[in-house]
């Protein structure tokens, strides 16, 4: 035996490195490989969306992200070249009201950094070659050219992409559906008279058009193809004046590919001690950008999971939780992203007039825009148990909002993700703390979990401006408790401990 470690983590994309992250926050031992020997250069992914930047708030690595990328509050919507309608992101309830544009590779690297710096390092040049199970633990066995060497786990996580090596191991099936057509893809520098600050999206009866500007000179373009044997690079400019109706110069392609679209998922994301997360478990269209978004979104509620587990003795079963809320979610995602290729995918030029009306008529109505960018947000996500009052903004098993606090030693504002440490956070909205002893006492007697914030007229280290928290609560006493991955787990409106303590026992029997 070479090493043992709690948590084996196999892939080093975003959702690897996000757990990688996450659990070394938390001090648990681990240790992540991947097969290529250098980090990648490509472009990839580049669609990061307000709920993801939240999740990098968490993480501490937020303000990195957005220091190098670009981000857009508006998308136009085109048919036939016409300009028909516009999404507003700007409208969207979240601290990070856009859509944040930035190059995979450099969202690697700034996760990479900041794993780095809590003394770890991906253990490059290393593949999977085979698993042991045994009731208790998994035995990995690694190969590289310098070496071969077995690591002993007590889970083995698959983080290695939509061609899943651990996923092909298991035999698990892949479970959806292939499109008929393929893609093109391709990252350039052009000269076109189109706004950089915004996303375009064009269709005509030739097929849909993406663009997304990367930065004031370089754009990526997506579009449908009826045929791909024949396309390359030289017919770029001809795809894009076509279906856009207007002209450009390309000066240089920096990235061309042509690929698939795919939407399959695997039946069950844990098997034994293995869990699989991102595309080794589920695969989607990437209209919308919702892929990457949603694998780093399984790493985040599978993080602090492993924690109570790991840490606290909390029992499997919360582990398991994670199969049973990214379930929901993937498939949730799958169908939304279905519907989208297949809307994108309709070319037939009597459709095309009845498509652009729906476009125009449904964007002026505020509500609905508001609807379809929380999808493409990833906010509309909960998990299941919700409360499924639509009006209400805060309630148990749905993203809590980010409100802004003011601290009251030096005046500054923070959001509530901003000062998260991992913990459970409890917000306590107390007038009047006589009547709270015995809550204060369980809290404190319990701090490793519990992060307590407290808005109080009579001892605040927050304050709550305009008393924007209680009006979107509609209660002015009572507590809060937000989960690590920032959902909300438990609300009343008194401050007597008996109803918090029987929540945080299905997590923690031993509180």
């Amino acid at each position: 035996m070479d090493k043992k470690v709690d948590v084996l983590i196999v892939g080093a994309g975003p959702t690897g490195l996000t757990l990688a992250l996450t659990l070394a926050r938390y001090g648990i031992s681990f240790e992540i490989i991947d097969r290529k020997t250098t980090p990648s250069n490509n472009s990839r992914a580049i669609g990061i969306q307000p709920r993801t930047i939240e999740v990098f708030s968490r993480l501490d690595v937020a303000k990195e992200v957005l220091g190098r990328a670009r981000t857009i509050e508006k998308g136009n919507l085109y048919f036939s070249g016409q300009w028909t309608a516009k999404l507003e992101f700007s409208r969207l309830v979240t601290p990070y009201p856009f859509v944040t544009l930035l190059r995979q590779n450099e969202t690697e690297a700034i996760l990479e950094d900041a794993l780095n710096g809590h003394g770890h390092a991906v253990q490059r040049g290393e593949s999977l070659v085979s698993l042991t199970h045994y009731p208790s633990r998994v035995l990995a066995h690694l190969e590289s050219d310098a070496s071969n060497r077995t690591i002993e786990a007590k889970y083995v996580v698959a983080a290695d992409g939509a061609n899943s090596s651990i996923r092909r191991m298991l035999a698990l099936p892949f479970s959806g559906k292939s499109f008929k057509e393929s893609w093109v893809l391709a990252d350039m520098k052009a000269k076109w008279n189109i706004s950089r600050e915004e996303v375009h999206i064009f269709f005509s009866d030739r097929g849909v058009l993406e663009v997304f500007p990367l930065t004031d000179d370089t754009i990526r373009i997506t579009g449908n193809l009826a045929n791909d044997e024949s396309f390359n690079e030289s017919e770029l400019r001809k795809l894009i004046e076509q279906r856009s109706h207007m002209e450009v110069e390309i000066d240089e392609v920096e990235w061309f590919s042509l690929f698939r679209v795919h939407n399959r998922m695997v039946d069950s994301f844990i098997h034994n001690r293995v869990i699989l997360m991102g595309d080794a478990a589920h695969i989607n269209s990437p209209v919308g950008g919702q892929g990457m978004n949603t694998g780093i979104a399984d790493s985040f509620n599978l993080g602090w999971k492993l924690w109570l587990h790991l840490k606290a003795g909390a029992p499997f079963r919360v582990v398991a939780s994670y199969r049973d809320e990214r379930e929901h979610v993937a498939r949730n995602v799958l169908q939304t992203t279905n519907v989208a290729t297949e809307v994108l995918q309709t070319t037939l030029p009597v459709l095309l007039p009845f498509q652009a009306l729906g476009a125009d008529v449904f964007t002026r109505v505020n509500l609905i825009n508001q609807k379809i960018t929380e999808r493409i947000a990833q906010l509309h996500l909960s998990y299941p148990g919700h409360s499924r009052i639509p009006f209400l903004r805060v309630a148990k098993g749905k993203i809590f909002p980010e409100i802004e606090i003011i601290r009251t030693d030096d005046g500054l504002r923070t959001k509530i993700s901003e000062i998260a440490d991992g913990r459970f956070q409890v917000i306590i909205l107390d007038d009047d703390q006589r009547d709270a002893t015995a809550l204060y006492d369980y809290l404190n007697d319990h701090q490793s979990f519990f992060q307590i914030i407290t808005l109080s007229k009579t001892s605040r280290p927050f304050f709550d401006q305009g008393n924007e928290l209680a009006k979107s609560l509609f209660m002015k006493r009572g507590v809060l408790v937000i989960r690590p991955d920032g959902y909300l787990l438990h609300k009343q409106r008194h401050l007597r401990p008996e109803s918090l303590q029987q929540t945080m026992a299905a997590w923690l029997p031993a509180l």
